[in-house]
């Protein structure tokens, strides 16, 4: 397929766009899709993003508060706040100490959870989520005897034995 702005290199960028719930098609080449693209990138949309949300936000449905400014310096690396607001990201791994009030409530927002899930490997992948079964189950059990739930903590109790002697048989963790 040939770029239909040009007509002379070969299209490898298909171009969607969505103004006012008309869809627009186009073929490019890299220059012409360049040239087109006016300063839209991934960076920019996840910038005005951010800002749009930082900016408005100031208490969530959960009652927790989210300041619009905050004062706070990180030690570190000297990142502040609005740093973060413009950017949508962080100087260094200090920042999120720094941050922390709001941030698990942002991250929820954004990206639907503030818990990374990502990949697992082929390999080992199901002995990791088997790991992280019984993590979560470790964790139910604790909640339930706190709450005196105890025929719910025996449950998990016998769930977790369960995946442990499975484990003992030969089989994964």
């Amino acid at each position: 397929m040939i770029c239909e702005k040009c007509k002379q290199y070969p299209a490898t960028v298909h171009v969607q766009q969505i103004i006012n719930g008309e869809k627009r098609e186009s073929f490019l080449c890299p220059n012409c899709a360049g040239e087109a693209e006016q300063g839209v990138s991934f960076g920019n949309l996840f910038q005005g993003l951010m800002e749009s949300f930082l900016k408005n936000a100031v208490i969530t449905g959960g009652g927790v508060a989210i300041p619009q400014e905050i004062t706070a310096k990180c030690p570190a690396c000297g990142f502040t706040y609005n740093d973060f607001k413009k950017t949508g990201k962080f100087g260094c791994f200090k920042c999120y100490e720094v941050f922390r009030k709001g941030l698990d409530q942002i991250l929820k927002t954004i990206q639907g959870s503030n818990i990374h899930e990502g990949k697992f490997p082929q390999k080992s992948g199901a002995q990791m989520m088997q790991k992280r079964a019984l993590e979560s189950l470790r964790l139910s059990l604790q909640k339930a005897i706190q709450e005196e739930e105890f025929e719910k903590a025996a449950s998990l109790r016998d769930q977790i034995k369960e995946i442990e002697g499975g484990a003992a048989d030969g089989q994964m963790v």
